[in-house]
């Protein structure tokens, strides 16, 4: 067998697709050792050879069952084929945290402080030692990303105490903790957010995104921000005053779908920050329910936006049906997945050849 130079074969593994590398990977010794090289996993993620994928995490709660995991191609929408690719035979309720380069951060439902990550394609689990939080806690919220030029994986948590009052109101304590993967123990940030978090975090233009608290009116309040370089929270205005709605990663830039106005006019409104330096929102799309949702599925639907799935096919979400929605020709097409269920979550993924058994 002819042995290429080792820049040779980086080159040429970086284009092929994940599922034929891990074929690969019992040709000869060094082709494994590159396959199973971190810096290889990089750039073949970052050419997005992989078509992206619907990923559906099933949590089970009921006779310690296991959580399942599909991963879903969704390069062609109509024939929808299904291909079972991981089981995290786990012996307890996991709860999807977040999701970074096809790496997904799960934590156990009976206390939260504990997470696993998990490669579905490489059908790898690895433990983190827990967070130094009190497990007697309000609540967390986790944020994971990847740092280019440190080439670390790193998570934070914010854990929210509740603290007695003289005024018998709830009063609050927010501290920040930042984990990085390879190391042993989580370390504390001098400073917390400003206010709590809502809802899961978006990645964009290196921050992590949460929704702060809704106003006492029910609109949307501050967006709190992560910056992963500097290490300290911040505040961004949301798109309008009356906005009602949630986070987005679109594209990889960050969005907000605000449906203030599917009850009285029938239609979504997402906002896409383009230009994150100024801070400035732009009304990039409208989806009409009027006149291509509710025809088909009734008055009245409610609609949840998932992603962007590939050029110009928004996928969303209404009740047990997913649906591609073509932004502009309005054409609706449903995406028939047997199993698929209200507990189900949802996301674009695109998958990792990362080993992550290498930070053990």
């Amino acid at each position: 067998m002819v042995k290429f130079p080792s820049d040779v074969l980086f080159e040429i593994f970086s284009r092929l697709p994940i599922k034929s590398l891990l074929k690969f990977r019992s040709v000869s010794q060094q082709w494994r050792n590159i396959i199973d090289d971190p810096h290889l996993a990089y750039m073949q993620h970052s050419r997005c050879v992989e078509e992206p994928k619907i990923l559906l995490l099933d949590h089970h709660t009921q006779n310690e069952k296991p959580i399942d995991v599909t991963v879903t191609n969704v390069g062609v929408f109509l024939n929808a084929d299904l291909n079972l690719v991981a089981k995290f035979s786990k012996s307890v309720t996991c709860y999807l945290e977040d999701c970074c380069n096809g790496l997904l951060c799960l934590s156990k439902s009976y206390d939260d402080r504990f997470l696993v990550l998990f490669n579905p394609l490489r059908q790898q689990v690895l433990p983190l030692p827990p967070s130094s939080a009190s497990p007697k806690l309000r609540s967390r919220k986790y944020g994971f990303w990847f740092d280019r030029p440190k080439n670390t994986y790193n998570i934070v948590v914010v854990a929210v105490f509740l603290r007695e009052s003289v005024d018998e109101k709830p009063c609050y304590k927010l501290r920040a903790e930042v984990y990085t993967l390879g190391t042993s123990s989580w370390r504390p940030l001098s400073r917390g957010p400003p206010c709590r978090l809502v809802g899961k975090p978006i990645f964009a233009c290196g921050a992590l995104h949460w929704q702060g608290p809704c106003k006492y009116n029910g609109d949307i309040g501050n967006i709190v921000s992560f910056d992963v370089r500097k290490e300290e929270f911040g505040l961004i205005s949301p798109p309008k005053y009356d906005c009602l709605g949630y986070l987005l990663d679109l594209g990889g830039n960050l969005a907000m779908v605000d449906h203030s106005a599917m009850y009285f006019n029938r239609h979504i409104d997402i906002w896409v920050m383009k230009e994150y330096e100024k801070k400035e929102w732009v009304k990039e799309y409208k989806i009409d329910l009027k006149s291509h949702i509710e025809r088909q599925y009734g008055h009245g639907v409610q609609v949840e936006v998932i992603g962007l799935c590939k050029l110009g096919q928004i996928l969303l979400r209404q009740n047990e049906n997913l649906l591609s929605y073509n932004l502009e020709t309005g054409v609706l097409r449903n995406i028939p997945i047997p199993g698929f269920g209200l507990e189900t979550n949802v996301l674009i993924y695109r998958g990792s050849l990362l080993s992550i058994s290498s930070f053990h």
